[in-house]
């Protein structure tokens, strides 16, 4: 599916009436930058898949939290994927995989 600049408008909208829709609509348009993202920050891709989720299902909590006012969709959405990858390599599960993973290849 091929999307233009006023998508951004209708994701916008559809953030606060249908944010399943939006989502499904930010995946398409930004999907592959979001995970570019993410994987710079945790440098696995079934980790990155993982945090993927995790951040379409904050940007579905937070839908109505989006003033455009503030600044570009695409700037809110990579600052919820960039801050959900950063959590998750703060989080203890995953500093301990990374120490398993470390010590398996040793």
């Amino acid at each position: 599916m091929k999307l233009s600049a006023t998508d951004d408008q209708k994701i916008v909208e559809l953030l606060s009436t249908d944010a399943r829709a939006a989502v499904a609509l930010i995946l398409s348009k930004y999907g592959a930058a979001l995970q570019g993202v993410i994987f710079e920050i945790v440098r696995s891709q079934e980790v990155t898949e993982e945090v993927l989720q995790d951040t379409c299902i904050k940007i579905w909590k937070k839908a109505t939290d989006y003033d455009a006012s503030k600044g570009r969709l695409f700037t809110w959405l990579l600052t919820i994927a960039r801050n959900t990858a950063i959590d998750k390599t703060r989080s203890k599960q995953f500093r301990q995989s990374k120490q398993s993973d470390h010590f398996s290849t040793s």
